[in-house]
Formats: structure tokens, C-alpha cells, sequence
């Protein structure tokens, strides 16, 4: 159900220190969860942007991730 693209933004994320290991598995968990086909990559950015925003002290990386969610023509972090 994962998309090869979008578990390599997954390990992308993680490398850049977005997410850690244990916040991409909650990722995972909750992209298993969901209704319907394949997810894309804008859905699984606002994924993130919404398992991070619900963990305190994550204040750097959810910035972060906001601004790849809203810069629509980044497609991987730098």
C-alpha cells in the first residue's frame, strides 16, 4: 500500500532529522490505517505534518515540515 516514493520521503525524512525512527513508524501506522488506495506524496506530508503536531516538543519540526507542505514545488527536504 506504501508507494516506493513515498517510503523513500519516509527514510529522506529521517535522514534529515524530521522525523525519528520511532515517529515514522506512527507514520506508518497511521498510512496502514487509512481508507482507500495508494497514498500520495502531499498526503503523506500532511501526514507528518499532523503526527508531529501532535507531539510536544516537536515545535523545529513540524516548522519544518509545514514548509515542505506548503512549498508545493520541494518535493524532497534539502
Amino acid at each position: 500500500r506504501i508507494s516506493t516514493s513515498c517510503r523513500g520521503y519516509l527514510l529522506q525524512l529521517e535522514r534529515e532529522g524530521i522525523l525519528s525512527p520511532l515517529q515514522r513508524e506512527i507514520v506508518i501506522d497511521r498510512l496502514v490505517a487509512l481508507d482507500g488506495d495508494e497514498v500520495d506524496i502531499d498526503r503523506l506530508k500532511w501526514l507528518v505534518l499532523m503526527v508531529l503536531s501532535s507531539q510536544p516538543g516537536q515545535e523545529q519540526a513540524c516548522a519544518r515540515m509545514e514548509d515542505l507542505v506548503f512549498d508545493e514545488s520541494e518535493s524532497l527536504p534539502n
